[in-house]
C-alpha cells in the first residue's frame, strides 16, 4: 500500500492537498493516459458510491457502485478535478492548433453508461 502525499488529507465528502480542496463529486483519473479506468465519487448527498468509465465492452463503458465506500484508490499516480455537469454530453478534442479545432460531441458514459451506436455498429459522434 502506497502512503499518501505530504499534505495530503481526505475527508468524507472532499480530498484535501496542501491547503487546496476538490469536493465530491470528484473526477479520479490515473496518471497514465492509457488507462481508462476513471472513478468520479459522489457525495453521500447524492447517494454516495462511485461510477465507474471505462474503454467500451460491447455497449458499456460505464458502471455505478452504490455500496463502493467512497474512499479513493492509493495503489497509483491520479489526477483529481471537479465534476463537471455537462448535461449528458461529452466533448472529445483531437486537434488543435492556433486557428483551428477539431472536436466531435456524444451522450456521456455518466448517463446510463450505454454508447449509442449508428446503424454500422459505430459509437454515434456529432461533429
Amino acid at each position: 500500500e502506497s502512503q499518501d502525499p505530504e499534505g495530503f488529507i481526505e475527508r468524507e465528502g472532499e480530498v484535501e492537498l496542501n491547503g487546496v480542496k476538490i469536493a465530491k463529486p470528484f473526477v479520479e483519473k490515473p496518471a497514465d493516459a492509457d488507462d481508462h479506468n476513471i472513478y468520479i465519487y459522489y457525495p453521500s448527498s447524492m447517494g454516495g458510491g462511485v461510477k465507474r468509465l471505462f474503454r467500451k465492452v460491447g455497449d458499456k463503458s460505464a458502471e455505478y457502485d452504490p455500496y463502493h465506500p467512497g474512499t479513493i484508490r492509493r495503489d497509483g499516480s491520479y489526477i483529481y478535478e471537479t465534476f463537471l455537469a455537462t448535461g449528458g454530453t461529452d466533448v472529445k478534442v483531437y486537434t488543435v492548433g492556433p486557428r483551428y479545432a477539431h472536436a466531435e460531441a456524444r451522450k456521456s458514459p455518466v448517463v446510463d453508461g450505454k454508447v449509442i451506436r449508428t446503424d454500422d455498429g459505430k459509437e454515434l459522434r456529432f461533429p
